[in-house]
């Protein structure tokens, strides 16, 4: 008789044994890594049809022209209604991407936005780097960190330049490297290039 209860214990023990189920392994999430490339050229692309002409009207016209081309890859007309502070659309894009954290420092890259301060003398007195007064696309960067940008001045969307490392030089080896964004005395004619001015880059979303 004990054996048998014996036996039986033991089988009970043995099944529940192996009805047991073993702890899952946790599931590791995929990391998705959203490829930006193609659109970004595909700004760039739409940029660049606009070279040369007067389409846009002004430096953010050119730009909001781009982004509606695009498929709105910097801002939609709703969201940027609630960051005006005047009229310049130029820093409600600016108070924008800063809102959402896409403003950076960085070595750029191709369709990021380019923003610059005090390059009107209406809003230029006494304000900071974040008196934005001027914008544009970035197109290229060269090996030498050069950043090409289509921005409309002077009346039409033409190639700007800016090179970081250089500041302060126009020309360097017969290629220009900074563009003048105003004009100034030939002595402080480095005070009138591009590095001056520059005040962030923003990132698509």
């Amino acid at each position: 008789m004990r054996t048998s209860v014996f036996l039986i214990f033991c089988c009970v023990v043995l099944f529940t044994g192996c009805a047991t189920k073993e702890p899952l392994a946790p599931q590791q999430e995929t990391l998705i890594i959203k490829d930006e490339m193609p659109k970004r050229k595909e700004i760039v692309a739409n940029a660049l049809k606009h070279k040369d002409k007067k389409d846009g009207g002004d430096c953010s016209g050119f730009v909001s022209l781009v982004n509606k081309e695009s498929g709105y890859p910097y801002f939609s007309t709703l969201e940027l209604n609630e960051h005006f502070e005047d009229a310049r659309r130029s820093l409600a894009i600016y108070n924008l991407l800063e809102s959402q954290n896409r403003l950076h420092y960085d070595k750029p890259t191709i369709g990021d936005l380019i923003f610059f301060a005090n390059t009107v003398k209406k809003y230029a007195k006494g304000k900071g780097v974040d008196n934005i007064t001027h914008i544009g696309i970035v197109t290229k960067i060269d090996a030498d960190e050069t950043v090409h940008f289509l921005h409309h001045t002077k009346g039409r969307n033409l190639m700007g330049f800016m090179n970081l490392t250089q500041a302060k030089v126009a020309i360097l080896d017969g290629k220009t490297i900074n563009s003048y964004l105003e004009k100034c005395s030939v002595s402080q004619s480095h005070a009138c290039l591009a590095p001056s001015y520059f005040s962030a880059y923003g990132r698509i979303q």
